[in-house]
């Protein structure tokens, strides 16, 4: 599937295009992603997507390409907002001024991650809109073994 592009063809969901539910899976992970308290659960409209698609192999690697992205998106919140409570109770704990700065640090770095995730989804969904395959570092080999099995 490297590189293809697909023809036009109908999805078996509500039989839109299957460009059209392919943008659908990356911006609903994508804009759900961004949503405080919702981000965790962003990863539902690809999943629902990919167990509904009965026919498009573009539909479903486009969802599962999606599910890992957000997946990456939440497994990296969860780590950085385990550092960030360690470094806040450091802060208050010690008064040290050192873990403040490492907090600011990795504030930083949050916004860096959500802002290199977000090029990924713009990207594979522009991509995908086009019926192009558009495989994502480190993930697109893996979202295609799942998708096409």
């Amino acid at each position: 599937m490297e590189n293809k592009i697909f023809e036009p063809h109908k999805s078996s969901i509500g039989n839109l295009d299957a460009n059209v539910v392919a943008l659908i899976a990356y911006l609903g992970g994508a804009i759900l992603g961004f949503i405080p308290g919702i981000r965790y659960v962003a990863f539902l409209v690809p999943i629902i997507i990919y167990v509904i698609e009965k026919d498009s192999k573009f539909v479903k690697f486009h969802a599962m390409q999606s599910i890992l992205l957000s997946a990456v998106g939440v497994v990296l919140s969860i780590i950085l907002a385990i550092i960030i409570s360690i470094a806040t109770a450091a802060i208050i704990h010690s008064g040290g001024y050192g873990a403040l700065g490492a907090l600011t640090v990795l504030s930083l770095l949050i916004w860096i991650i959500a802002i290199v995730l977000l090029v990924f989804f713009i990207i594979a969904a522009v991509k995908s809109y086009k019926y192009e395959i558009y495989k994502m570092p480190l993930i697109g080999n893996w979202a295609e073994k799942i998708a096409l099995k």
